[in-house]
């Protein structure tokens, strides 16, 4: 026995290197087939188990959209609720009126509740009912069982004390309402003003979501406690489920009318309920059968082109991968120069292209290992040069504030102004911690920034704002609009002998922010526009160009925003600057 083991072995060894590899691969690739028998039904149910645990993520996922749409329909009502008119209009319905004035207070409530019915697309309607009873409704009523339910809808905004309350009621599966009592802020009074009731379309939001398995049969619902109060529309028994959970969240296989169905739950702690999502069984798991068996059917495929392709191609592989091996030896040893007294091969084919790229990484290693160490002296002389410059303005700042005390002391306001404003741009200028500021921030560097050139120019500038509220706690790249200022300065203001006249506007409109910086300068030419445009134009200065700024944000936000530029020869100039409108920031 011994000796035929040693027979076949020696025979192994003589045999050439193509039938070495087509008896390796051979053996491979059966021992995997083996192993792979033997494991594919555990694979298989492990699969099955992760294709449960995604279905419950998607249920979570679509709970999440509810619930962000709802959370949005309660921030209508908390709108409504501090509106100034309604508040106003509802303290005056409280006093003895003559008809004609209850009826301008009617109609203002009306309008003001019309405005909010567009600003979410599942709002069917918004009822308020004042402290006398009296109803003032916009929208289109979809639930007449909401006056049937007023009493009970009215007394669950009460328990919310101010906060909003979602009420589900029985025979109204489609629709629920968002209640909240409504509360005078005049003088923090906190009198009692009404109740403000919103009808919601939870079957619209329900529509929209996606469906994880592509089909129709899948139905989402919802309950609390043990009642469901929402279920789409379909033929499965939602109604029979077994409501009974013990955890957050999970999964189960409940039979309902002879069918097996797939059915995962989710508890939210938004409003204390519980969504469900109920598939059948075959359903879900028909295309993971048909990956199995497409699998198996891939894998006898692979492996016999695997030995085909070995068989065909082993021998002409052989001698130049010796040789390849060789040159490997050789650089291992860290000697990168020795490769070059080897051949290369002449083919062009696989083997040929990988020697040619391997004697080209070669270079490239040494090419890269000289260029590294010139890299690490750079970036020592540029670690040295950034130290310097975080010195020097750091000296030139505390001296501008010994300068201030200095002025304050010796009553020069104007002096003192100008060096608070110079050193409020330089504190800012040096800062490097904070690449994003908000509006308000900016605008703030702004004034200073226009504090200093009024000193210099005096009445012939003429600078205003017009910054809307809503938008300047929204969040910008820091140094864009100063910039814009300076060069409205530079090529409008300095250009005239009249006064010129500079607007700085800010404002939303959608989903992005619009910064606006205008000038009645003399403006440019179409040629001179497009080379601006282009970022031809060469400016004066080594400020923050126009460029600059639009390359920031483009790399930020993208393509789609920017800069835009427009100006009319002796009308003036017209700097666009359009971002997203966001209050959290997610740029890094």
């Amino acid at each position: 026995m011994k000796n035929l083991k040693l027979c076949i072995f020696n025979r192994y060894k003589n045999l050439k290197i193509k039938y070495k590899l087509i008896i390796i691969i051979s053996t491979i690739m059966v021992v995997c087939l083996s192993f792979i028998i033997l494991g594919f039904q555990y694979a298989f149910n492990s699969y099955d188990e992760q294709i449960y645990r995604k279905s419950s993520q998607v249920l979570i996922m679509s709970s999440n959209r509810i619930e962000d749409e709802l959370k949005n329909i309660e921030e209508v009502s908390y709108r409504v609720l501090a509106d100034n008119k309604i508040q106003q209009a509802l303290i005056e319905a409280k006093k003895e009126l003559t008809n004609y004035d209850q009826y301008q207070i009617e109609k203002e409530i009306r309008d003001t509740l019309t405005s909010y019915i567009g600003s979410e697309e599942y709002i069917q309607s918004i009822h308020l009912f004042d402290t006398n009873g009296k109803e003032y409704q916009a929208g289109k009523i979809t639930a007449s069982i909401l006056y049937e339910n007023a009493d009970h809808l009215e007394q669950r905004a009460r328990e919310g004390d101010g906060r909003n309350v979602w009420v589900s009621l029985k025979d109204s599966q489609n629709t629920i309402f968002s209640a909240r009592q409504l509360r005078s802020y005049q003088n923090l009074s906190l009198d009692n003003l009404g109740t403000l009731i919103i009808e919601v379309s939870l079957n619209d939001i329900v529509k929209e979501l996606p469906r994880e398995w592509g089909g129709q049969e899948g139905r989402i619902a919802i309950s609390y406690g043990e009642d469901i109060f929402f279920a789409e529309e379909t033929s499965i028994q939602i109604d029979k489920l077994n409501l009974s959970v013990s955890d957050r969240q999970g999964y189960r296989i409940q039979k309902l009318a002879e069918r097996n169905y797939f059915v995962t739950y989710s508890n939210s702690t938004y409003a204390n309920w519980t969504y469900w999502n109920v598939l059948p069984f075959e359903t879900m798991f028909a295309k993971v059968t048909t990956i199995k068996f497409l699998v198996i059917f891939l894998f006898f495929v692979i492996l016999l082109s695997s030995i085909y392709f070995f068989i065909r191609f082993s021998k002409r592989i052989t001698d130049p991968i010796e040789n390849l091996v060789s040159a490997m030896k050789v650089v291992q040893n860290g000697d990168f120069k020795a490769v070059d007294t080897f051949r290369l091969t002449e083919e062009k084919d696989e083997i040929g292209i990988l020697h040619r790229n391997f004697f080209v990484m070669i270079e490239r290693i040494n090419d890269l290992i000289n260029e590294n160490y010139e890299k690490q002296l750079l970036i020592k002389d540029t670690e040295f040069k950034a130290l310097q410059s975080q010195i020097n303005p750091h000296f030139l700042y505390n001296t501008l504030e010994s300068i201030n005390w200095l002025a304050k002391i010796n009553k020069q306001t104007q002096i003192s102004k100008m060096v608070e404003s110079l050193g409020f741009l330089l504190r800012n200028a040096i800062s490097l911690k904070d690449d994003v500021i908000t509006v308000q921030e900016e605008i703030e560097m702004v004034q200073h920034y226009i504090t200093i050139q009024k000193f210099r120019f005096e009445e012939r500038l003429d600078f205003s704002l017009n910054i809307n509220e809503n938008v300047k706690g929204c969040l910008i790249p820091k140094l864009i609009i100063q910039p814009l200022v300076e060069n409205a300065i530079n090529y409008a203001l300095e250009m005239m002998m009249e006064p010129c006249k500079i607007k700085v506007s800010a404002y939303k409109a959608g989903k992005d922010l619009y910064l606006a910086v205008e000038d009645n300068g003399q403006g440019m030419d179409m040629a001179q526009l497009e080379q601006v445009r282009r970022g031809e134009f060469k400016t004066r200065g080594n400020g923050i160009g126009l460029s600059n700024i639009d390359s920031r944000i483009k790399f930020v936000f993208g393509s789609k925003y920017g800069l835009q530029i427009d100006s009319e020869l002796n009308i003036g100039t017209k700097v666009l600057i359009i971002i997203p409108y966001q209050t959290r920031w997610s740029y890094v």
